[in-house]
């Protein structure tokens, strides 16, 4: 194994979190009782990387002009500024530095992009054996204001069900056909990721907690960002999209900060709590339990 693809451990009980600092700083794992539960594409894993050549590696989406290397990472909104249609290499693809760690956290800290002039650092905080936070930074070094949204993108293995609680349930179409697979309920919208169908669609987030079941009946993941204040708007217009491939075995779930016009030397931040739930005992959610009914 290269040092690009050497991962750190975060342990605790039942729960390892795999971290990736050489490609993009990545939450590059989430084991839980002996399974893993976040998608790492098997046509790029352990290849040899060379930043001046992404767009050769091997993939089954071609589509995607960029590698679409798995784990969850932090991506720049809008997607319409990035240059050749792809993802900033020096904050996706590019080693990130240990800033810091111990046995409960890793800092990890990007270069400043010579595109696009951010640098991003991701704080990754193991709390208790059910539970981790995601801290994400970026910081603007050029000399512009910027108009920039923080955008995490986590790769699941599907099948998986991806839920959101909402009064008035409303589904955005992005691209793709979700058909049958993305439902309104009474109070929310269900995904369900059980095939290889390619779609994406924008939701709302009005309590900012998206619920996951990962299979058939578990685990569960929930997370929770700070609920969206009336005020606030998405460079992708919502807070969460949800994606599901049609040409690998995996879905994702994209939640987005408020975007912000980031002055020079100004930073944004954005932060996610996770628990996580073994599969005979589900989350009890107070007002959300119509949510986990209909995810059951």
């Amino acid at each position: 194994m290269s040092d690009r693809w050497s991962v750190l451990h975060l342990t605790r009980g039942e729960l390892e979190l795999v971290i990736l600092p050489g490609i993009g700083g990545r939450l590059w794992g989430v084991d839980f009782q002996e399974r893993s539960l976040l998608f790492q594409n098997p046509d790029l894993v352990h290849l040899p990387v060379d930043e001046i050549d992404l767009a050769d590696l091997p993939t089954r989406s071609p589509q995607f002009g960029f590698p679409l290397w798995g784990g969850e990472k932090t991506w720049i909104a809008p997607d319409t500024a990035w240059k050749d249609s792809a993802p900033f290499s020096a904050l996706d693809s590019d080693p990130f530095l240990v800033a810091s760690r111990d046995e409960d956290h890793v800092e990890l800290t990007s270069q400043i992009c010579p595109v696009s002039h951010l640098s991003v650092a991701r704080r990754i905080t193991l709390k208790s054996a059910a539970a981790w936070s995601i801290e994400h930074s970026v910081t603007n070094h050029g000399h512009v204001s910027r108009a920039t949204g923080i955008w995490s993108v986590m790769m699941i293995n599907t099948p998986a069900t991806i839920g959101i609680t909402m009064g008035d349930p409303e589904i955005y179409p992005v691209f793709g056909h979700s058909g049958s697979m993305v439902e309104l309920a009474a109070n929310c919208v269900i995904a369900d990721c059980a095939k290889q169908q390619e779609f994406k669609v924008g939701l709302p987030n009005p309590d900012g907690q998206t619920l996951i079941k990962i299979g058939k009946a578990g685990p569960w993941i929930l997370c929770t960002t700070h609920p969206p204040a009336p005020s606030d708007s998405f460079m992708h217009q919502y807070p969460v999209e949800v994606f599901n491939s049609g040409d690998y075995s995996y879905c994702e779930a994209e939640w987005h900060s408020p975007k912000s016009n980031l002055a020079p030397d100004e930073t944004l931040r954005f932060r996610q709590d996770f628990e996580i739930w073994p599969n005979s005992n589900p989350p009890i959610l107070g007002s959300n339990r119509e949510l986990l009914s209909c995810m059951s």
